[in-house]
């Protein structure tokens, strides 16, 4: 056996930290870091702050007609100006702008399609974010008053207004909103239905049709609307006026009135009728998605006593001797109230001559015929609807009724 050498070496030796060339003193750079990054943070927060909360979010809404001094303020710039004939259209609204009129002004705003309102004298309001659901508008009432009307395309929109004394969730309506400097507000409907809660008691109440509810500092119990008197009726029903339709639907509604029936081999011209301050009526033709049919849909409201209003229909050449009867389908709108009769009327130059009372209508189609029995000449030069506040019921006197295939034969 060999002999061998074995080699020992020393145990490895650990130098100390400071002998590996790292900083025997305090790191300034990590230490200013530490300080700056907080300093960042905050000035980031204050940039966003003084932005608002979402200066991205672009609200649709665009000014209107306006009297009077109105003024806009911009959060972003923090600024109020004047509105002018000028800037009016280079407007665009976001999240904190508000919108001021003073005494005696008033100006209309809207969402093309979707929603009118008009801000009344001596009022504010202020656009809020609308959230996570991005067809949901949001305006807050600080004081004064508020008409709205929603248009064709609200359907899979939602409004909410609040005031310092309710929050209202608009359900596809016309409406009124008030609030006053004492902390009072109220909601008033004309069609449709409004959510209201309040802030007091934190109670929901439904406001319906012809209906007003008043929210006070002072409410703690259960909350009622009331019926709307004429006063109350008339002031709200300035939100019909928001009701616009441009040379181009125009067309489009005399393109479809000729499909609606053969009626309208007769009728060259046709519209409604209703004394300004004492009722209402509004008139649509539309093609009905699921069957292709042509509709006709007749507002009316008759509200005030001994009020009337309705539609009519101008015509030539039509002879009741040469004609046998008039029949359409006709129903109720489903969320509306159904009127107890309403009147067609056919007259000549002078008088009517000929008149039948449309009766037991429900929201489903119902066929109606109304025979003429004319044994000599009858030259008819108008035919009318008509709603009267004495026929439809005490409790209908705002409805809506729709009427296809208007056929005379």
């Amino acid at each position: 056996m060999k002999s061998g050498r074995v080699q020992v070496e020393s145990p490895l030796t650990i130098e100390p930290i400071g002998k590996l060339g790292l900083p025997k003193g305090p790191n300034y750079f990590l230490i200013a870091l530490l300080f700056l990054i907080p300093v960042l943070i905050f000035s980031a927060g204050v940039v966003l702050f003084l932005m608002g909360p979402s200066s991205k979010e672009i609200y649709g809404y665009k000014i209107g007609r306006f009297s009077g001094t109105t003024e806009v303020y911009s959060r972003r710039n923090h600024a109020w100006s004047t509105v002018s004939r000028a800037t009016q259209k280079q407007i665009v609204f976001q999240t904190g702008d508000k919108v001021k009129t003073a005494k005696g002004a008033d100006v209309d705003l809207g969402v093309p399609k979707v929603l009118d309102i008009r801000l009344k004298a001596s009022s504010e309001i202020e656009m809020l974010r609308s959230g996570e659901a991005v067809q949901k508008l949001r305006l807050k009432l600080h004081h004064g008053a508020l008409l709205g009307i929603s248009g064709e395309e609200f359907k899979g929109h939602e409004l909410e207004i609040e005031t310092p004394a309710l929050i209202a969730a608009v359900r596809g309506t016309a409406f009124l909103i008030r609030s006053d400097p004492l902390g009072a507000s109220s909601v008033t409907v004309l069609e449709g239905i409004v959510e209201v809660r309040s802030r007091y008691s934190k109670e929901i109440v439904m406001v319906k049709p012809l209906e007003i509810l008043t929210v006070t500092p002072k409410d703690k119990g259960v909350l009622k609307p009331k019926r709307v008197n004429y006063q109350e009726w008339r002031t709200a029903a300035e939100a019909r006026d928001l009701i616009s339709v441009s040379a181009k639907e125009e067309a489009e509604q005399v393109d479809l009135r000729k499909k609606a029936g053969t009626l309208f081999n007769y009728a060259f011209d046709e519209g409604v009728f209703f004394k300004p301050d004492w009722g209402f009526a509004d008139r649509e033709f539309y093609k009905e998605e699921e069957t292709g049919a042509i509709l006709l849909r007749i507002d009316y409201d008759v509200y005030p006593q001994d009020s009337f209003s309705g539609m009519y229909f101008k015509t030539r050449d039509l002879d009741l001797s040469k004609v046998h009867h008039i029949s359409f389908d006709l129903k109720a709108h489903p969320g509306k109230s159904i009127p107890d009769q309403f009147r067609i009327e056919l007259k000549d130059e002078f008088s009517t001559v000929r008149g039948f009372s449309v009766k037991s209508i429900s929201r489903d189609w119902r066929h109606y015929t109304f025979e003429f029995n004319a044994q000599k000449p009858t030259p008819i030069s108008e035919i009318v609807f008509v709603f009267e506040n004495s026929r439809v019921g005490p409790l209908n006197a705002s409805g809506t009724v729709y009427v296809k295939d208007l056929t005379i034969e």
